[in-house]
């Protein structure tokens, strides 16, 4: 059987390594929808729209007739969580009502939360976080969209299943929280000025247990969950399966990059990277690196964060395995190091 899925937020690390996952799928025709042109080699069918315009979606009825199933990975940032909800609430919303007037055979949405769930953006959440612990008080925009589907989908013929990935590590270029990217153009920086690799966060920082996700791996989780009637409904974590500490990779980074690794020293990106980019751009041409601006490659206050969560940040995804993925089992020291080299290769940092 043939599916056409449609993918929401194609141009993110989390829609971008979905869609080059299911184009090797011979029973996958792929549509994308994203704000922005696609900035990579796809043959996907893309279309750009405004999620938040239901005209827009309207207007595109005859290209979304034959959609089976809905990736949603989609996401605007507001500072205000209020209006943060009421714009991702909204944009699942018009999409699924749209999908849901055009396309007869639709059968499921699955759609990206992660570790606000938990509550990880205060910094800390009980460990290790299970889908049946209690959310925490509100606002919440994943809470928000989870409802609205419960809700959406009760008598009708599709349902939905939430994925929770943690920290996905995959390349894309201009998403707002990808760290593998963060990690690569710093310690690229480190190797061109002539210093070694710190940990730029806390020393305890440095020494708590944390978990990543590979962007493909979390990609095959997607399409497993779309398939599986049993995952209908469902709320599951995914991760690389590991656990690890900082302090466990920055030498591997280090090690790769060919600089050393010293002790932490508590900095602030943010602060350290605003006068870099003339740097950046003197490595772009010195280097013949992709023409992206240092601040397009790396979002340095997502690394702030992360690198300063002083408590153990570590998902269980027992509950998945029960269910039938069995893809958990990563080395995720390995696959930043994979990163890094594709990185390399790709021709977005030198080392």
């Amino acid at each position: 059987m043939t599916h056409t899925a449609l993918v929401l937020g194609a141009q993110g690390i989390i829609g971008r390594n979905l869609i080059q996952h299911l184009e090797t799928r011979p029973d996958w025709r792929v549509k994308a929808i994203a704000r922005r042109g696609l900035r990579f080699s796809t043959t996907v069918d893309y279309q750009p729209a405004d999620l938040l315009d239901p005209a827009a979606l309207a207007a595109k009825a005859d290209w979304l007739k034959d959609v089976t199933h809905v990736f949603f990975a989609a996401y605007q940032e507001h500072a205000d969580a209020v209006r943060q909800s009421e714009v991702n609430v909204g944009m699942l919303r018009n999409l699924v009502e749209a999908v849901e007037r055009h396309a007869p055979q639709f059968r499921h949405v699955t759609f990206i939360q992660g570790g606000k769930a938990y509550g990880a953006h205060f910094g800390m959440y009980k460990t290790p976080a299970k889908e049946s612990d209690p959310r925490h008080f509100p606002p919440n925009f994943y809470y928000d969209q989870e409802d609205y589907l419960r809700d959406a989908a009760q008598g009708k013929p599709w349902s939905w299943t939430a994925l929770r990935p943690d920290i996905v590590f995959g390349f894309a270029v201009g998403n707002p929280m990808n760290l593998g990217n963060v990690i690569a153009a710093y310690a690229s920086l480190c190797r061109e000025i002539g210093v070694p690799l710190r940990f730029p966060g806390s020393p305890r920082a440095y020494d708590i247990l944390v978990n990543v996700t590979d962007a493909r791996l979390l990609a095959q989780a997607m399409e497993w969950s779309a398939l599986n009637d049993a995952c209908y409904g469902e709320i599951f974590n995914i991760t690389n399966g590991d656990v690890f500490r900082w302090n466990q990779v920055f030498p591997l980074v280090a090690d790769l990059f060919g600089i050393d690794c010293v002790q932490p020293q508590t900095f602030r990106l943010t602060e350290a990277m605003k006068d870099k980019g003339p740097l950046w751009a003197r490595m772009v041409e010195k280097y013949g690196l992709h023409q992206y601006q240092l601040d397009e490659i790396a979002n340095w206050a997502f690394g702030d964060f992360i690198f300063n969560v002083e408590n153990d940040a570590f998902f269980d995804v027992n509950k998945a395995r029960r269910f039938g993925f069995d893809g958990m089992c990563l080395d995720s020291g390995d696959e930043i190091l994979r990163l890094m080299r594709s990185l390399r290769e790709q021709k977005v940092v030198h080392f």
